[in-house]
Parts: C-alpha cells; sequence; structure tokens
C-alpha cells in the first residue's frame, strides 16, 4: 500500500476516538457525570495509540512491510495529545486549577504518581519525534525513544492502580505491551517458527 494512504490511515485511526465521542454527544447528550466520563475517555484512547504505536516497529519488522514505518509517528503523537486531554480535564475541570488540592492530592494516590511520570516520559518524545531532531541525535534518538516502553508500563500501572478491583482490562494491556516487545527482541526467524509450531 502506498506511504501516503497509510499515513492517511493512522491519521484516521487517531482521530476516530474524537469522532465516536463527539457522536455519542450528539445522539446521547452529555453524560450524567462528563468528567469522569472524559477523563476515562481520553486515558482509554492515550492508552489505546500509544500499545497501536508500538505494534508499528515489531509488525514492521516481522511482516517485511517497510511502508508501516509511516504509522509511528501520528499514532504516537495522537497518544500524547490524548494524554494532554486526559491531563487537561483532570485539571481543569476535576479540581479547577486548584494547585494546593492537586499537589496534596497527588502524593496521596499513588495511581497519580505514575501517571504524571508516565505523562512526563511522553513529552521529550513527541518534542523529538520530528525529523530534524532524529537527524541531529542520531543514534541517541532511538535510544532516547525506547523509554516509550517505560511510558506505556506506567500507563499500564496508573490503569491497574486506579481500577483496583477488576483488573483484567489493564492487565491485557499489560500482557499485549510484553508481546510486542518480546517481538522487538526476537529476531524475525524466531518468531516466524514459533508461530509456525
Amino acid at each position: 500500500m502506498n506511504r501516503h494512504y497509510i499515513r492517511i490511515f493512522a491519521h484516521v485511526i487517531g482521530f476516530f476516538p474524537v469522532l465516536y465521542y463527539a457522536s455519542t454527544l450528539l445522539r446521547h447528550g452529555w453524560p450524567l457525570d462528563p468528567v469522569a466520563s472524559y477523563t476515562a475517555a481520553s486515558g482509554t484512547a492515550a492508552l489505546q495509540l500509544l500499545v497501536a504505536s508500538l505494534a508499528v516497529t515489531p509488525l514492521q519488522h516481522h511482516s517485511g512491510r517497510t511502508t508501516l514505518g509511516v504509522m509511528r509517528r501520528p499514532l504516537g503523537l495522537y497518544a500524547f495529545g490524548y494524554t494532554m486531554v486526559h491531563l487537561l480535564v483532570y485539571l481543569m475541570l476535576d479540581y479547577a486549577w486548584n494547585w494546593q488540592q492537586i499537589s496534596s492530592n497527588v502524593f496521596e494516590k499513588r495511581h497519580l504518581v505514575a501517571g504524571l511520570i508516565a505523562t512526563a516520559l511522553l513529552i521529550p518524545l513527541a518534542l523529538t519525534s520530528t525529523a530534524g531532531w532524529q537527524k541531529y541525535l542520531g543514534r541517541w534518538w532511538k535510544r532516547l525513544h525506547r523509554i516509550v516502553y517505560g511510558a506505556a508500563g506506567l500507563a499500564v500501572l496508573h490503569y491497574i492502580w486506579l481500577v483496583k478491583s477488576d483488573t483484567r482490562i489493564p492487565y491485557l494491556y499489560a500482557t499485549i505491551i510484553g508481546i510486542l516487545l518480546l517481538m522487538r527482541l526476537l529476531p524475525p526467524r524466531r518468531v516466524a517458527h514459533a508461530q509456525s509450531r
């Protein structure tokens, strides 16, 4: 498939959550608890797109379709965008920019600490996502961008600690991230052999 169409497909995936929740709003009106609903929606979209961006390199490596690589950057940037929306909903709608209450609340809840660290790790990745930064940093660019797995792991931990009881969905995300990491570590032939058994 042409790189141009693959890139468009990545943008469609990235923009889909906005279209979905906008159509839900038009059809059903405001949810009973809009703050909780949009906090959950933005967090889910951020995690799903982060996992999708992590899937690009293993799929590209093991399928031999190098054109898939053009999806990585837009998916990662959309994940960062939804992460920022998730944070803004928390700061602006949940606590109305009350920094004293926010600061006291953050250190009392471990899921907030994990979420903030994950967000902090994504910031340098988003800022250095351009081709110019990739050229400027050279081999250090790939090393820097490997921390995306740390950010994804902390995002899942944030999710697990948030839901507390029914952790099946966050552990599913953790399993998928683990598989994607394993796919990156294993050479293509070994993966192909394991799948054929």
